[in-house]
Order: C-alpha cells, then sequence, then structure tokens
C-alpha cells in the first residue's frame, strides 16, 4: 500500500509539490492496477504517464535548484538521471511480453520499486530543498 500524502510532505506549496501529489497519484493507480494480464496495457498507460510526468518535474525541479543556487545540484540531478533509467528499465519489464516472468510476477515487484524509488528519492533528496527554498519564499 502507497503512503498517504501528509501536509508534512509540501516542500514549495506551488509547483513542485504540485508535481509530486501527480506522481504519487500515478504511483498509487499503478500500484491499484491488477495484476492480470487483461491489465497489462492498463499498467503500462500509467507508467508512460509517470514518465511523461517525471521528466517534467525533473526538469522544473532543476531549474528551480539552478535559480535558488541549492549546493546539492549536482548529486540531485545524477539522482535524476539514475531514477528515470530505472523508471525506463521498469516499463521495458512491463512491456516485455515474452518474458521468463508472467505479468503478475512483473508487476508485483514493479509496485514494490515504484513506491520505494519515490519515497526514497523524495525522502533523502526533495525534502532537502525545503529548507534552502524557505529562504527565497516571501513570508
Amino acid at each position: 500500500m502507497v503512503l498517504d500524502w501528509r501536509e508534512e510532505m509540501n516542500i514549495d506549496h506551488g509547483g513542485l509539490d504540485s508535481d509530486h501529489h501527480e506522481q504519487h497519484d500515478l504511483i498509487r493507480r499503478f500500484v491499484a492496477t491488477p495484476g492480470s494480464e487483461e491489465q497489462r496495457d492498463a499498467a503500462l498507460d500509467v507508467l508512460y504517464a509517470l514518465r511523461r510526468q517525471t521528466i517534467r518535474h525533473f526538469a522544473r525541479e532543476e531549474r528551480v535548484q539552478a535559480s535558488i543556487r541549492f549546493p546539492h545540484i549536482a548529486e540531485h540531478q545524477a539522482q535524476h538521471a539514475r531514477l528515470l533509467e530505472l523508471l525506463n528499465e521498469l516499463i521495458e519489464q512491463v512491456e516485455a511480453r515474452e518474458s521468463a516472468f508472467d505479468f503478475g510476477y512483473v508487476k508485483r515487484k514493479a509496485d514494490e520499486v515504484l513506491q520505494f524509488w519515490f519515497l526514497d528519492h523524495f525522502a533523502k533528496a526533495d525534502l532537502k530543498l525545503r529548507n534552502y527554498l524557505s529562504r527565497y519564499t516571501p513570508r
């Protein structure tokens, strides 16, 4: 089960939070999609939407980081590249209709990885950004 979004998880009360909510919702939709073969295309549609949204979000987040001279930007960009690579690998595995593993198995593993993918990066990297953004936000 995916963690529910909480107010304490907000970073900027703006575009970044909106992006994170959308990513979170897409992951929830993917996890809620049944692991039956008939649902493979529906699951892929959600993953494709997640990839499109993630690419937009990473670009937005990196622009914000550059604008405030976020000191961890290089590390953060490297994490984004690795996360996108992992997401692409998950999509390839879900797309693979000729595989030693059935879709249900691949889907269950993807459910776990996606939740970890989002929450680990968010907790360890994105939340660091909140402290820097608060310095640039009018009160």
